[in-house]
C-alpha cells in the first residue's frame, strides 16, 4: 500500500512555502518564487509541481493552502487578490486536477493564525488574535475556539479599520486605514519621505538609491540611533497599538499575537504597541491580555496549511 502524506503549502506574493508531513512529522520543506506575472495558470501549475516534489512520490492524501485574497470557500474560488492580480480563479478545482488530491484553502492569514493555534505560542488558548504586519494588514481571529469567517468568509479584515479619516489613501479605497498608517509598506512610503525631507539622515546613507528604502531599512536606520527613522518607527507602531488596543476592547482576548515581517523588529515594535494598549483599553479588558510576537515567524502559514489538510481530511 502507498504511503501517504498531507502538504501544506504557504502562497504568498513573492514566495509559496510547502512542507509535507508523515505521520505528524515534517519530512520535506522547500519554497519556490510565485511567478505570479506569467498569469494564474502558470502558479498553478507550480504550485502542483511543489505539492508532488513535497510528497516525493509518496501520494497526497490532502493538500492544504493559503491564499493571500478574498475567497469563495463555497465554490474553491480566489475570488480576488490584489498581490497576485487573480479575479474569480478556480483554485481549488485546478489544484485538485493538477494534483489528484483533495484540496481545502482558506485566506492565508487565517491559515497563519490556524498555524499559530497548532504549534505556535497560541496553543491551547481559545480566544486569541493573530495580526499579521507585512505589505498589508490582516488578522485571524478565534473566539472561544471558533474561528470568525463572516457570511462571505472574510471576517478580520482589521488593516482596514478607518483611525485616521484625514490619513494617508489605502488601496482598499478608504483612507487612513492602519494598513495605510503602520504595515511596511506605510513604514516604507513615510521613510523615504522622511530621507528626501532630511539629507543628513543615515537613511541616505544605507539606501544606494532613496526608492531602496524600505521598512526593514527603517528600522535597521532607528536601530542605528538615526532620529528621523526612529520618528517613523515610533509613529507608525503607536498606530499598531492604538489599532491593537481597539481589538483588545472588542474581542477580548487573551493573547494578540503579532507576525508578518515587521513583528521582527521585536522589542521596538511591542513597546509602543503595549504603551498604547495600556493608554486606550479598558482596564478589565488589558488585565488579562497578553502581547506577544509570533515564534514561528513565516513558518506559521504553512503550519496552519498542514494543519488544514488534516483537518480536510478528518472531515
Amino acid at each position: 500500500m502507498m504511503e501517504t502524506v498531507l502538504v501544506g503549502i504557504d502562497l504568498g506574493g513573492t514566495n509559496a512555502q510547502g512542507a509535507a508531513a508523515l505521520d505528524g512529522k515534517i519530512i520535506r520543506q522547500e519554497k519556490i518564487p510565485t511567478r505570479s506575472q506569467l498569469g494564474a495558470e502558470a502558479v498553478l501549475d507550480d504550485l502542483a509541481r511543489l505539492a508532488l516534489e513535497l510528497a516525493g512520490g509518496r501520494k497526497i492524501a490532502a493538500l492544504g493552502l493559503g491564499v493571500p485574497g478574498l475567497l469563495d470557500l463555497e465554490r474553491g474560488l480566489c475570488v480576488f487578490s490584489g498581490n497576485l492580480g487573480w479575479d474569480n480563479v478556480p483554485v481549488k478545482a485546478k489544484l485538485e486536477e493538477k494534483t489528484g488530491a483533495p484540496v481545502f484553502m482558506d485566506n492565508d492569514v487565517r491559515v497563519a493564525a490556524a498555524g499559530e493555534l497548532a504549534r505556535g505560542l497560541a496553543q491551547g488558548c481559545k480566544d486569541f488574535i493573530y495580526l499579521t504586519v507585512g505589505t498589508g494588514i490582516g488578522s485571524g481571529i478565534f473566539i472561544d475556539g471558533h474561528l470568525l469567517r463572516g457570511p462571505r468568509w472574510s471576517a478580520g479584515e482589521v488593516g482596514h479599520m478607518v483611525l485616521d479619516p484625514q490619513g494617508p489613501d489605502c488601496t482598499c479605497g478608504s483612507k487612513g486605514c492602519l494598513e495605510a498608517l503602520a504595515s511596511a509598506t506605510a513604514i516604507a512610503r513615510e521613510g523615504r519621505a522622511a530621507a528626501a525631507a532630511n539629507p543628513d539622515s543615515i537613511l541616505n546613507t544605507l539606501a544606494a538609491d532613496p526608492r531602496d528604502i524600505d521598512a526593514a531599512l527603517v528600522f535597521e536606520a532607528a536601530a542605528a540611533g538615526d532620529a528621523v527613522a526612529a520618528r517613523v518607527v515610533e509613529t507608525a507602531m503607536t498606530w499598531l497599538g492604538i489599532g491593537v488596543a481597539n481589538l483588545v476592547n472588542i474581542f477580548n482576548p487573551r493573547l494578540v499575537v503579532i507576525g508578518g515581517g515587521v513583528s521582527l523588529a521585536g522589542e521596538r515594535l511591542l513597546a509602543p504597541v503595549r504603551t498604547q494598549v495600556e493608554r486606550y483599553s479598558m482596564p478589565v479588558q488589558r488585565e488579562t491580555v497578553s502581547i506577544r510576537t509570533s515564534a514561528l515567524g513565516d513558518a506559521a502559514g504553512v503550519a496552519g496549511a498542514l494543519e488544514l489538510a488534516r483537518r480536510g481530511l478528518e472531515g
